[in-house]
């Protein structure tokens, strides 16, 4: 069941979702196998964080193919017979120190299938090895090789940091006329972390602690400055971006990165849905196959990111079940 309310006059159209029947049992198994993945790696958080990313499973009829070139680094997702002209990049989370485009090449297949588009998962420098603003050059060096693929327009969705570094690239780049839509999963848009869910001692985050994500924007930043738009896409001007679909579990630190950020970009004229699922944790879209509710919000975003490609009718699409 959804709940559909405007926040405020010429604000983002923010529709909540109920917990669906059933999937308090699929949160507690989900739970339990990430258990299982985090004894088995130990220390190793890297190893940890893509075992769990690569629990997708793989979309039917896609094909995937590395890219390493000097100027970009990821990998293709591809349908059987994609449009020519329009494609997704896709920038995947990991607090700007874990994740890469291979453990999310279940996830991105499964964008490419729902959408029936062509995919480009870009990879990144991490942290520490790299620190700010080389993650955010690495994906405007990833967007800039994507337009010059030939492709007419594009979408951009992201998780987590993901989220944060397309919703700053989109705000560097605008006005960006072939950027059809922005689609972000619990988009990391303040590093600063000065949302009142982050600070509110009765957030219940089942992922996160407060001192693990500001130790990790700690590291990242290295000193810079947290209100660099670049770094958080909050405090960016937000002018002339496409419309942009955020979707946020009830139960998360950064439940009101995704509030304000969508409060601030309709403030100056885009088109916001906010998609709150109550009782979701971070990133939750990541168990498609396994919560029921995942496959609900991927479907919200494939429609989404259907209805804005510029100049082309909305396709009939029947999105699979994948629960």
């Amino acid at each position: 069941m959804s709940n559909i309310t405007h926040a405020k006059s010429a604000g983002p159209l923010i529709i909540r979702h109920a917990v669906q029947p059933g999937e308090d049992e699929q949160v507690l198994r989900i739970g339990q196998r990430n258990a299982v993945l985090a004894q088995l790696y130990g220390e190793d958080r890297r190893a940890f964080y893509a075992a769990m990313a690569a629990q997708v499973p793989f979309a039917d009829a896609i094909s995937a193919e590395p890219v390493n070139l000097d100027v970009a680094q990821g990998w293709w997702l591809r349908p059987t017979s994609p449009d020519p002209d329009s494609a997704i990049l896709f920038v995947h989370g990991g607090g700007y120190h874990l994740g890469n485009a291979k453990s999310y090449l279940g996830f991105a297949s499964q964008l490419a299938a729902l959408t029936g588009r062509t995919v480009f998962s870009a990879d990144y420098p991490l942290a520490p090895e790299a620190r700010f603003p080389a993650a955010f050059d690495g994906v405007w060096n990833a967007r800039a090789w994507l337009i010059s693929r030939g492709f007419k327009q594009y979408a951009a969705v992201g998780d987590s940091a993901g989220g944060g570094l397309v919703l700053a690239m989109a705000n560097q780049a605008a006005p960006d006329a072939s950027l059809s839509s922005i689609v972000v999963f619990s988009p990391w848009t303040d590093l600063s972390n000065s949302g009142a869910s982050f600070r509110d001692p009765a957030t219940h985050d089942p992922v996160f602690k407060p001192a693990v994500l500001q130790g990790l924007a700690d590291s990242y930043l290295n000193g810079a400055s947290p209100h660099d738009p670049r770094a958080s896409p909050l405090f960016g001007a937000l002018r002339a971006m496409p419309p942009i679909n955020v979707q946020v579990g009830g139960d998360e630190l950064l439940r009101d990165d995704s509030l304000r950020f969508a409060e601030q970009a309709a403030a100056h004229g885009a088109a916001v849905r906010l998609d709150l699922f109550e009782g979701m944790y971070h990133v939750f879209q990541r168990d498609v196959g396994a919560l029921k509710t995942a496959s609900t919000a991927l479907g919200i975003a494939a429609r989404f990111i259907d209805e804005h490609w510029a100049g082309r009718e909305v396709a009939e699409r029947i999105m699979p079940d994948l629960s």
